[in-house]
């Protein structure tokens, strides 16, 4: 039996209640926040089609400067840290972290790596900080990386644009969800 090549999985990073929540000290833009929900559940969709794998990262900050700094956004077992109503969760696969990089949780680096997933798609939040720290790890453990541009959600389109810049800069590839 042949092994499976370049084995493909949708990492969704933070797409937690507070973080979409305009009333919360740290979220995304409001603007076009239906979108975004649009096109990372069609992002899920084809992928648990596609029988890839989805994987869910949540953020769980443990450190009380940065929580009590945040608002307690993104606290450990506080309120509004739980994946939002409005993505569609197809899985139990939810990792946590309390650092940007997804990939410091060792747990998800061991599951990519033992399953040889090679394609890592992203999408999620926050683009200018998870996002970018999560890709540049992925890049660092030489994952092959696409960014899901329209499934990405930032505190402003400014700082979306600045880190799409980035991408290119760094090769790393930008998709659309109509590409994947």
């Amino acid at each position: 039996m042949n092994r499976i090549q370049n084995r493909k999985a949708l990492l969704v990073i933070d797409v937690q209640e507070n973080l979409v929540n305009p009333n919360s000290k740290i979220h995304i833009d409001p603007i076009g926040i239906d979108l975004f929900f649009d096109n990372v559940n069609k992002a899920v969709s084809r992928f648990n089609n596609n029988e890839d794998d989805v994987i869910y990262v949540v953020n769980e900050w443990t450190n009380p400067i940065q929580n009590w700094m945040t608002g307690n956004v993104c606290k450990k077992g506080g309120k509004g840290i739980g994946l939002d109503k409005r993505l569609m969760i197809i899985n139990d696969k939810i990792y946590s972290k309390s650092k940007p990089n997804s990939l410091t949780n060792k747990n998800l680096l061991k599951y990519l790596k033992e399953n040889e997933i090679s394609d890592i798609y992203v999408a999620g939040l926050l683009a200018e900080g998870c996002v970018k720290a999560t890709v540049k790890g992925l890049k660092s453990e030489k994952i092959n990386v696409f960014v899901i541009e329209d499934a990405l959600g930032s505190k402003s389109q400014k700082n979306k644009n600045a880190v799409l810049d980035y991408f290119d800069k760094h090769d790393i590839r930008r998709v659309k969800v109509i590409e994947i």
